[in-house]
């Protein structure tokens, strides 16, 4: 299957569900009934400590990213395909100034690109490919800088998960050297499970906005191709004149 092919929007909301679903199952796990009451993972999570806390403060702000994202980049939000039928059908009938203003009346990623391109059109191809390339890096770089936050909340995660285990163990231990006979296997077990919480946290919100992230820059990388291939179009009709083959 190829990339073209994948409705992302469908995919992100699989991966949601089945996240959502995850969740459910593990809180209902934790809460479940029985002879021995055991602590909710919302329970054990409070306990964590102050890492834990800055791990959902994380992950709130990763989801939210990404949610924005997912809005945002869209292919019929970036490339409009009538935008680019209408720009290319005004070229080839020689109609440039009508090209112009229809690409500067559109704020989108393409609008933005062929504006760029389109006024360059008097000094040439060159000139109309420098402009093309330039104005598209910019354009491609804001998107992709949405991505990188993505990928860094997903690779700082784990990381703030395995600080605050660590200092969980650390302080287990300490505690059980200082308790002597006191400490039971259930309290040590406690002490663990609540250290371990953070790194769970830290890979329940990383896992998913990695995908996310991949997912986003998939996407991107096939709407830039389509906007370039829509933009050496223009190029060739207001150089050459030539009409495009049939296929």
């Amino acid at each position: 299957m190829s990339i073209r092919s994948i409705n992302w929007k469908h995919a992100a909301k699989a991966v949601c569900l089945v996240l959502a679903l995850s969740a459910v199952n593990v809180f209902a796990e934790s809460a479940g009934g029985g002879e021995k009451k055991h602590a909710s993972f919302l329970d054990t999570a409070m306990e964590a400590g102050f890492v834990e806390y800055v791990l959902l403060l994380v992950s709130i702000a990763g989801f939210a990213l990404a949610l924005q994202a997912l809005v945002q980049i869209r292919a019929h939000l970036l490339r409009p395909p009538e935008l680019a039928t209408e720009l290319q059908d005004l070229l080839r009938e020689g109609n440039l100034e009508g090209a112009f203003d229809v690409a500067q009346g559109d704020g989108s990623f393409l609008g933005t690109v062929a504006l760029a391109t389109l006024s360059n059109a008097q000094y040439g191809k060159e000139a109309m490919d420098s402009a093309m390339s330039d104005v598209g890096e910019v354009e491609t770089n804001k998107l992709m800088n949405k991505i990188g936050t993505l990928n860094l909340i997903a690779a700082i995660a784990p990381m703030l998960g395995l600080t605050g285990t660590t200092v969980g163990m650390i302080e287990t231990f300490t505690a059980m050297s200082a308790g002597g006979a006191e400490i039971t296997a259930d309290k040590m077990a406690k002490g663990i499970s609540i250290a371990l919480i953070c790194t769970f946290t830290g890979l329940i919100v990383a896992i998913p906005l990695l995908v996310c992230a991949f997912f986003l820059k998939a996407r991107v990388t096939q709407i830039v191709s389509e906007v370039s291939n829509d933009c050496n179009e223009m190029i060739r009709i207001v150089t050459s004149g030539e009409q495009p083959a049939e296929g």
